[in-house]
């Protein structure tokens, strides 16, 4: 840090930077708490001139473990907090560092996840880390609230980066890119495998873009798999999809909410049963399709058409006896079934599908009591969980000898009062928990379980509408920031105590006071300039929220 020389200073609202004395600059960044200071106080630092990112990679030690990651490790590992994403962005774009510029656009590429059907392949930008086949099947969600924080120097440094690849992806993941940019990108010879994963991603990539891409790639390198993902996708396009040679192509397809109905006819007798499976789930297929596919031969495939709100009762019905397990259990848990069939399998040899019949709505207070003395602990939790259990039944399980079981008693509204007196004394933590949870418990309860141990009962305690003012008062004041966290979302809580609230050092406070549906305007109004910038969202969504509440109510006087 030798070479490095300045004083960073605060001068009102911002940082500065005078060069008159030598500092450890990063002792004086770990040292500022907030996270917003944190990040301009780097823009401040680079900004200047006088210290390169390479000096700065210790500021959180995560930096470092994103500079030293290796292409085959699981890139979820490398985790942190949100709102230190902004300042770990900017030194990316600062540093002339191979690995960390593949971070910076695995981050940026985020911006596309909304425009892709999801669950079925990692999200764009993954390519950027080769991440292995073992991920394919996880969620891709990524945090892209700190990108629209970024000061006006980020982007400049961005664009006259050194990394041309690095510039591509940055134009190929931002959903805003001119149709015409994105095609150029498209028709680059040099165009990466990953910037064009991200054109194939991008809605405003043009219909022909598209279908070049899909007949170019297919499923090579995922790139036509993107395609059939892409929510811009016309039906058109879909069909074409639908007609490809390859089946993972057709899978992916399949998945799509626009495929036309002409498409699903055809694919029920494609030769892979994977391709069948994603037409079951389709909820547009049509009855013949979906009657066509409850007789299909592989089991997944009639499990998914068990499980289709679009299924005809009369072939559900035939469902419920059918040889496999995981059909039957699906063809109970789907509530188009009737209830009287369903039920009629309380005796059914497999634990699942006897505990689907005990989640059931309908099933009768006597299915229910039978199912209540099962010799299996899950098919008692889940009536235990049902809230059509009559509170006899749930008396005798509110003394099983299974902790989940007493849970879900105590969680149940339809629980008498004596049993939750006797769950609030429950050693299961979970069982307390619950009660202070249960809209059902008296004021006496709540004010018993506000003095419990654990942070998490009485923050459910002073979470409950049933809490007396003053133990609320007391709550909102209490170390465990659970606690104050429960009292911020209390719609009853006055309006000083919000504001109190509001002024916590715990961010997830905070935060619960934008949750919270009777937090005044102005408090959210000034929670919009948080430190932290998960608060900021919060608000903003908050108020936005509000607005939509608003003109719909407005909207039927107009008219």
């Amino acid at each position: 840090m030798g070479r490095v020389q300045g004083v960073l200073v605060r001068r009102g609202d911002h940082w500065v930077l005078d060069n008159d004395d030598e500092v450890r600059l990063l002792e004086a960044l770990r040292a500022e708490r907030g996270a917003r200071d944190r990040f301009w106080a780097l823009v401040a630092v680079l900004d200047a001139g006088v210290a390169q990112a390479e000096d700065l990679r210790r500021l959180n030690g995560r930096l470092s473990a994103i500079a030293a990651v290796e292409t085959t490790e699981d890139v979820w590992r490398v985790h942190m907090p949100g709102a230190l994403l902004g300042a770990v962005a900017y030194v990316c774009v600062c540093a002339n560092d191979d690995k960390l510029s593949r971070w910076l656009g695995f981050a940026l590429s985020a911006r596309l996840d909304e425009n892709l059907i999801r669950w079925l392949l990692p999200g764009p930008g993954w390519a950027s880390w080769s991440m292995s086949h073992r991920l394919r099947w996880r969620s891709f969600d990524r945090d892209t609230h700190w990108i629209s924080e970024m000061p006006p120097s980020f982007w400049s440094r961005l664009w006259a980066h050194s990394d041309e690849r690095l510039r591509a992806v940055a134009v190929a993941s931002d959903p805003t890119t001119r149709p015409a940019a994105l095609e150029s990108l498209a028709d680059q010879h040099r165009a990466t495998h990953e910037v064009l994963d991200l054109v194939a991603s991008n809605p405003r990539t043009p219909t022909r873009v598209l279908r070049h891409l899909a007949s170019r790639w297919g499923a090579w390198e995922r790139i036509g798999l993107r395609v059939a993902q892409n929510r811009s996708a016309t039906v058109a396009l879909l069909d074409e999809l639908a007609r490809s040679h390859d089946a993972e192509m057709r899978f992916v397809a399949a998945w799509h909410p626009k495929m036309p109905v002409r498409a699903l006819r055809r694919l029920v007798r494609d030769e892979s049963s994977e391709v069948r499976a994603a037409v079951a789930n389709a909820v547009s297929a049509p009855a013949p399709v979906l009657e066509a596919l409850a007789s299909d031969a592989d089991v997944w495939v009639r499990r998914n058409a068990a499980s289709n709100p679009s299924m005809p009762q009369a072939a559900l019905e035939v469902l419920l006896g059918d040889r496999s397990a995981h059909v039957r259990a699906a063809a109970v848990a789907n509530e188009s079934t009737p209830v009287v069939p369903a039920a009629a399998r309380a005796g059914d040899r497999t634990i699942r599908v006897r505990r689907e019949i005990a989640r059931r709505s309908g099933v009768g207070s006597e299915v229910l009591a039978v199912l209540a003395e099962d010799p299996k602990e899950t098919v008692r939790a889940a009536v235990a969980f049902n809230v059509q259990t009559p509170p006899e039944v749930l008396d005798l399980l509110s003394r099983d000898c299974c902790e989940e079981v007493r849970a879900g008693v105590a969680y149940n509204i339809s629980a008498s009062p004596g049993a939750l007196e006797v769950l609030a004394r429950d050693e299961y933590m979970w069982a307390r928990n619950y009660v202070a949870a249960n809209e059902s418990a008296s004021p006496e309860l709540v004010v018993m379980l506000a003095r419990d141990e654990d942070s998490y009962v009485r923050g459910d305690a002073a979470r409950h509408g049933a809490i007396p003012q003053a133990w609320l008062k007391t709550l909102a004041t209490d170390e465990a920031w659970e606690v104050r966290a429960g009292a911020a979302l209390n719609t009853q809580a006055p309006e000083e105590l919000l504001t109190a609230l509001a002024a916590d050092d715990h961010c997830h406070v905070r935060l619960c006071v934008c949750k919270n549906d009777q937090a005044p305007q102005r408090l959210l109004d000034a929670l919009g300039s948080d430190p932290d910038y998960y608060v900021r969202a919060a608000a903003a969504t908050a108020c936005e929220r509000r607005s939509a509440l608003v003109a719909d109510n407005t909207a039927p006087q107009q008219r």
